[in-house]
């Protein structure tokens, strides 16, 4: 193929050396970590912009003239792109959004979910900053098993039917609620929110973000929990009340939270929960690790090598 297209990799950290190598069969390829002020040069003077998660890319970061053909970014949710206006400059947009049966494979979100689980109910982050502070007792951390627990997934499509599994392994009670049909077999199925929430020890939330979805989780939900449950939300922020969750945290109204996501996560310096977070146990943040392993990197990088390919090689016959 001819090398007429400039492919720049705008996070380098990790990225598999298979795809370098694929994307050198495309064009010239520049891997150079990038800040956010570099995005419109880069739309300027590339034909493919691959990145992860590091940027919001707004209307602002486009400028009148545009080179970029292809954005392609390993991610499921696109609410970090602005989509509309990549639309009118007609650069293409290549993720994983509705690749099902592909995704199947990818379950590290799952995995995250069910760690800080974990680490919620068993006072793991706190027990951990204790013994480096040169304190070894046991009793200060006594914590809940997962074991019989009432688990509630909020949103049974590919991950939350993984979750489901992980829960029902540990030997949790699980039940779901999704506004599409699910299969019986992957948990009991809650025809309300209000049968969903009742008496769940654990709530996990897996749904998308849509017009639909945010703030979904709100202050009448969270009253709906029972005052000893836990939530945890490895989803998008913004399907999340952050006030309200804050409102729930302070008032009792449910026991604890472990975010791997919070709304607005690339303007964190004045973020209300991660403030509350520093000096309240209760509510534990990772920066959105979900699927952030050395697996999925390279099973995602490569599958959208081939979409891009394809792609290209489309367009061209």
């Amino acid at each position: 193929m001819e090398n007429k297209f400039r492919i720049i990799i705008g996070e380098t950290e990790n990225f598999s050396p298979k795809v370098i190598m694929g994307l050198k069969l495309l064009g010239e390829v520049i891997l150079k970590d990038i800040d956010k002020k570099n995005i419109p040069d880069v739309f300027k003077e590339f034909d493919v912009f691959w990145f992860r998660l590091k940027f919001k890319i707004e209307k602002s970061d486009f400028p009148e003239e545009c080179r970029c053909k292809y954005i392609v970014c390993p991610v499921t949710g696109l609410d970090h792109i602005d989509l509309d206006e990549c639309a009118k400059r007609g650069i293409q947009v290549l993720a994983l959004r509705g690749e099902k049966e592909f995704l199947k494979s990818v379950r590290a979100t799952a995995e995250h979910t069910i760690g800080l689980t974990l680490a919620l109910l068993r006072n793991i982050p706190s027990a951990v900053d204790s013994v480096k502070d040169g304190i070894w007792q046991r009793d200060l951390f006594k914590g809940r098993e997962i074991y019989k627990k009432k688990v509630g997934i909020l949103g049974v499509g590919r991950l939350g039917e993984i979750t489901a599994n992980l829960f029902k392994a540990f030997g949790a009670e699980v039940i779901g609620y999704d506004i599409n049909d699910f299969d019986e077999s992957i948990c009991k199925k809650a025809n309300t929110i209000e049968e969903l929430l009742e008496d769940i020890d654990i709530l996990s939330i897996h749904l998308s973000l849509n017009n639909g979805t945010t703030n979904f989780v709100d202050k009448e939900f969270l009253s709906k929990m029972k005052s000893s449950s836990i939530l945890i939300n490895t989803s998008r922020g913004a399907i999340l009340n952050s006030g309200d969750l804050l409102w729930a945290l302070q008032a009792g109204k449910i026991s604890g939270a472990a975010l791997d996501v919070v709304n607005n996560e690339y303007y964190i310096s004045d973020n209300e929960l991660i403030n509350y977070a520093k000096s309240n146990s209760n509510l534990i943040i990772t920066p959105h690790i979900g699927g952030n392993t050395y697996e999925s990197f390279e099973k995602t990088e490569l599958f959208l090598l081939s979409k891009l390919k394809a792609r290209i090689e489309n367009e061209q016959n």
